[in-house]
């Protein structure tokens, strides 16, 4: 005779909803063990004196880049070997290019970078180890997308310094997060993913009026075209030392929601200044 024969209708239910609730109590139990598990190592970023270069530039050979904390420390998702193929820049610094040996004593890998050095007269400089992006929030939230925080795409000054562009949107083109959508000549307008959406543009943390990207916006009158500037008006490459770029509002921080608005289709916020 078939279980079914033998137990009522409502014992059979009991018994596949415990079923049920122990895999999913067996799920997570498991989760955190499988995270754990994940294999990482950590990079540490130093000058000569040992004194901890913040934010530097950290890839695996050609792999994914990641960007260290204000202590020079980055980890990396890899296995522990004795030696890993390294990549480090940071703005005033020599670009590091080679193997690295793993410390017997603290199980890191160890990067010192060398200060370019220039020519000048003497000065005496007092000042914090800080830069003008770390003061505007923008490596607190490159840290926050490197967790898992947020989908966004961040731009760092060093990516920026290796590709020279001549345009802001020579950048933009072909980010994901995006859509490059030709306009008049060389003008463009700055899309979303959806297929009547404009990005939010953000310069230095102020939200930014009169661009070509209030053409997509949903109104009944339209603003002339003539009256509007593209992004690449808007302020020149050279000056750019940051970009971060935010699908849609659920992905963006608090701190620029505020100043964006709900921002639905998305959020270009530019920084400028020294790349250093």
């Amino acid at each position: 005779m078939s279980d079914r024969n033998l137990y009522p209708r409502s014992r059979r239910i009991t018994r596949y909803s415990t079923v049920a609730a122990a895999s999913v109590l067996l799920a997570v139990v498991a989760a955190p063990i499988a995270l754990a598990q994940v294999p990482h190592v950590t990079v540490s970023v130093t000058d000569s004196q040992l004194r901890p270069i913040p934010f530097a530039l950290v890839a695996l050979g050609a792999g994914l880049q990641k960007v260290a904390d204000d202590s020079g420390h980055v980890e990396m998702l890899t296995e522990g070997k004795d030696s890993l193929r390294l990549h480090v820049r940071r703005m005033g610094f020599t670009p590091f290019f080679g193997w690295v040996k793993r410390d017997a004593y603290s199980d890191r890998y160890s990067v010192v970078l060398e200060p370019i050095t220039t020519a000048l007269d003497t000065v005496t400089v007092r000042a914090t180890r800080s830069t003008s992006l770390a003061r505007t929030g923008f490596y607190d939230r490159v840290s926050r997308v490197q967790r898992g925080a947020y989908a966004a795409r961040m731009i760092t000054p060093e990516e920026l310094d290796a590709r020279q562009p001549l345009r802001v949107t020579q950048v933009l083109s072909g980010e994901p997060l995006i859509r490059i959508i030709p306009f008049s000549g060389s003008r463009v307008i700055i899309g979303g993913r959806g297929p009547e959406c404009g990005m939010t543009i953000l310069l230095d943390g102020m939200q930014v009026r009169g661009t070509l990207e209030e053409l997509m916006e949903p109104k009944r009158r339209r603003p002339d075209p003539r009256t509007l500037m593209s992004v690449d008006e808007l302020v020149s490459a050279s000056s750019v030392a940051a970009i971060e770029i935010y699908g849609s509002s659920i992905s963006a921080p608090a701190e620029l929601l505020r100043v964006a608005g709900l921002a639905s289709c998305g959020i270009v916020a530019i920084w400028t200044g020294a790349r250093r």
